[in-house]
């Protein structure tokens, strides 16, 4: 029976940098190595030394393309890891999108914080060439004593939860958990037996509003510019919010043909990550694959326009409202949405969605919490826009499902929590343990733990 030790770089007490260690008797796994997101503090902390040696790391396992799950794999091979990264064809397709994006935003971020590049071109090309797919449900040996399986984890298209065999211990990670009823992919995987169970808390202390209150809450925001005569903006993430909320758009546009509000879709990579989706039916829910049957496309709808470079996005100022301009980033952290915000922030008439979770610190989180000024290239913009928040198409799960999902173990010896803020941890253990009288504890950055 080999030594089992578990240790956390990120996702501890906070909501990104997901990274995990294990050392299995000297067979060492890496879950994830994602990207520190937030305040400029906290984005810092991607340019600090990884406290593990990469040349050390026998296999990495990806859980899902979300940049705080993956966006420092090229870091990993700048620092001569040599090994493979193991995940999902979806992950690996829709990882390559946001790894090349990131590439772009990383070296402007390192500009303006007067840092040196984090890696190179070359770095994110070796992550491109050192991919190897796996299925859900495939067992994949290792080493004799380490061997895992991919489950489905319903939070974004090829999510998975990883479930490991280490000699005869079995260790889950959740990945990030799906909420229920998305309206594209499946439904999470449920699994029974684990001696240790690591479990993504964002939401655990919260539950998400129904999932038919959040299509009404859309459609109304929707049918509002037209009586309003204005402009809504919604924040996007390219992948799975995005896909989500152009099928919402579809089944109404389709349904009212009458409903002509023109719709732009100003982010060329969730445009590109739609079409992985397109390409990968087989992992979308049994709703989304019937409405392909008589909708050959459930992404496009009549009035969407796509916008793939920036002349086509400087046009949308031209089109007078009501119209509706879907842009990235989803925390406005960056991306084209920072423009459409120079334009129509400043008019009450308008409407801001922000579509999910906005991490503190960030702009998307300043906006929502609070009015200030906008800055703009130096240009002070008064927000009088109205400013709303929608989490019912979060990918993540709320309170609810999160305990859903914990309580189908059967007596594991230990749940681990990470992926989410100190204060919503806690709330979620104390959960865990009143309701299931499960030993529960709270990852702690860079501490060991004894998986024996």
């Amino acid at each position: 029976m080999p030594n089992i030790k578990l240790t956390s770089f990120g996702a501890t007490q906070e909501v990104t940098g997901s990274c995990h260690l294990l050392n299995i008797g000297g067979f060492r796994l890496l879950v994830d190595c994602g990207m520190f997101q937030g305040d400029r503090d906290n984005y810092k902390k991607n340019w600090e030394e990884l406290p593990f040696d990469p040349k050390d790391i026998d296999a990495v396992i990806l859980t899902h393309a979300h940049l705080d799950h993956c966006g420092r794999l090229p870091k990993l091979y700048a620092r001569k890891y040599l090994g493979k990264v193991y995940a999902t064809p979806p992950t690996i397709k829709l990882s390559r999108i946001v790894l090349e994006d990131s590439f772009y935003i990383m070296n402007e971020k390192a500009m303006k914080l007067h840092l040196p590049k984090l890696y190179s071109l070359t770095d994110v090309r070796k992550v491109f060439v050192s991919w190897e797919p796996v299925d859900y449900y495939k067992k994949v040996e290792l080493s004799p004593d380490v061997s895992f399986k991919l489950h489905n984890a319903g939070h974004i298209l090829g999510s998975s939860i990883v479930e490991i065999k280490a000699g005869d211990k079995t260790i889950v990670f959740s990945g990030d958990i799906g909420g229920e009823h998305m309206p594209l992919v499946k439904d999470i995987d449920y699994i029974s037996k684990a001696d240790y169970v690591i479990s993504e808390g964002t939401y655990g202390n919260r539950l998400h509003e129904h999932f038919d209150n959040r299509n009404e809450k859309l459609l109304e925001a929707v049918k509002r510019v037209t009586s309003n005569n204005s402009t809504l903006l919604i924040t996007i993430f390219a992948l799975e919010r995005t896909q989500d909320i152009l099928k919402v758009l579809n089944d109404y546009y389709e349904k009212h043909l009458d409903f002509s509000v023109p719709a732009f879709l100003d982010s060329p990579m969730a445009w590109n990550a739609t079409k992985i989706y397109k390409e990968s039916l087989n992992y979308l829910n049994e709703e989304a694959q019937e409405s392909l049957k008589t909708d050959r496309d459930i992404f496009k709808f009549p009035h969407l326009s796509i916008t793939n470079n920036v002349r086509q996005s400087k046009n949308i100022n031209s089109v007078s409202p009501p119209k509706i301009i879907l842009a990235g980033s989803g925390m406005a952290e960056g991306g084209r949405m920072l423009h459409h915000f120079s334009r129509y922030l400043g008019d009450a008439k308008n409407h801001v969605l922000f579509m999910g979770f906005q991490v503190p610190g960030t702009l998307g989180h300043k906006i929502l919490n609070g009015s200030f000024d906008f800055n703009y290239y130096g240009r002070s913009i008064k927000i009088e826009a109205a400013v709303d928040q929608i989490d019912g198409f979060s990918a993540h799960a709320d309170k609810a499902a999160l305990l859903k999902w914990i309580g189908h173990f059967k007596q594991p010896n230990k749940v681990l929590l990470s992926h989410g803020d100190k204060d919503v941890l806690e709330d979620l253990a104390t959960s865990v343990r009143e309701k299931f009288n499960f030993d529960t504890e709270i990852i702690k950055y860079n501490t060991n733990i004894t998986l024996n």
